[in-house]
């Protein structure tokens, strides 16, 4: 009988603790990747068919935020590939010229060494992630050479502009799409190294009040400007994450159901054993008088018991693993393949009471088929039995 109990406890608590891991490590990986996505593409990336640069963007980004309320800001970028090499390594980038008091990604909170500022706005300063500080195998304060590849009037690339630049800062967003590859120039240094005219951008990032809104937007500015720009969301800049993020989503409610099966016939199972072995307790109890909603009444509060422990156990220990996790980031995960260096976990009230809801209400109903057999026993076959 223990032992009986004692299954049903713990299918109980792994199933929930199951259950609220895997909703707690998927909105991780939602919440996350919208956060990290908008630190580089904003909400809005708008760009041109032809990647000819963008002549007065200042009359551009004055004409959106006219007509566009949703718009809370418009940063213009010089963004174009390139190769930076140190002694140790080589490896390709792209590079962003900017200018770091309309930073409007707020990525200076990412900075983990040096700096986010330059010290004017032609220096030959740089700004690099921390996985490609690793490759380079280069600190604060020393140079590395930078590759800029630039593009002659006929659209073809010609030969790359080679200078020598500081590192004055090194950030780290935990992404490693952009921590690998991404590195930030003062703007109109970028303007010189890829010659491209002045009050020129190649580009815009937009932010908007609500990041929900960045698909229907972005396509009201394409139609407002018309051709060559082009906007994409954020939403379709990483389509494939937020489609991987989307599948992993589809099977919780078939692992819910095979979780719930489990524990309600391990349930079930625990209060028939209780019916057999207490045939002759029950038939005593109707003898003296007990009526048949006393005696439903305790295999329904067994049962129960049993659900309501099995659920704050298994909730109370996915909260220590989250919080663990969390803190400590014991899983590490290869940031190439799932665009995050560790697993992330959201701890959401909502998971532990929906989840904690449909536990106890599955383990209520799964005492009261044992509980009706309990209660249609006769009292006189009930004493005689052995």
């Amino acid at each position: 009988m223990n032992f009986a109990r004692g299954v049903a406890l713990i299918s109980v608590t792994l199933g929930t603790l199951a259950l609220i891991i895997s909703l707690s490590v998927l909105g991780g990986f939602d919440k996350m990747l919208k956060e990290n996505a908008v630190k580089f593409a904003a909400h809005i990336s708008m760009i041109t068919f032809n990647r000819k640069p963008i002549p007065d963007y200042e009359k551009v980004s004055a004409s959106l935020k006219n007509n566009f309320l949703d718009i809370t800001g418009i940063m213009p970028v010089i963004e174009r590939e390139g190769l930076i090499s140190s002694k140790d390594y080589v490896e390709g980038i792209l590079i962003r010229g900017f200018l770091p008091e309309n930073d409007i990604t707020n990525l200076k909170r990412n900075i983990i060494e040096g700096n986010f500022s330059f010290t004017n706005d032609r220096s030959k300063e740089i700004v690099i992630g921390k996985r490609l500080a690793r490759k380079l195998n280069s600190a604060i304060g020393e140079n590395v050479v930078v590759y800029a590849m630039t593009e002659t009037q006929t659209g073809t690339l010609g030969y790359p502009d080679i200078n020598k630049f500081k590192i004055v800062g090194i950030y780290e967003t935990g992404m490693a799409k952009y921590d690998d590859i991404a590195v930030f120039v003062p703007f109109k240094t970028a303007n010189t190294i890829f010659r491209i005219p002045e009050n020129s951008a190649t580009g815009f990032e937009i932010m908007l009040d609500d990041i929900i809104k960045a698909n229907p937007v972005s396509e009201k500015i394409q139609d407002y400007l018309g051709y060559p720009y082009f906007c994409l969301s954020v939403f379709d800049t990483h389509s494939s994450i937020f489609a991987w993020i989307d599948l992993q989503k589809e099977p919780i409610p078939i692992v819910l159901g095979l979780i719930s099966i489990v524990a309600i016939f391990n349930i079930i199972t625990i209060l028939l054993i209780t019916v057999v072995e207490k045939t002759r307790t029950i038939g005593i109890f109707s003898t003296l008088g007990m009526n048949r909603k006393e005696i439903m009444l305790v295999f329904i509060l067994q049962g129960t018991a049993v659900g309501i422990t099995g659920t704050i156990a298994g909730a109370a220990i996915s909260l220590v693993l989250s919080l663990l996790q969390q803190n400590f980031h014991l899983i590490r995960l290869k940031g190439d393949i799932y665009f995050l260096d560790t697993l992330p976990v959201l701890i959401s009230v909502w998971n532990y009471m929906i989840v904690g809801g449909i536990s106890i209400a599955l383990s209520f109903l799964a005492t009261l088929i044992p509980a009706y057999i309990a209660v249609r026993i006769s009292p006189v076959r009930a004493i005689r039995y052995k």
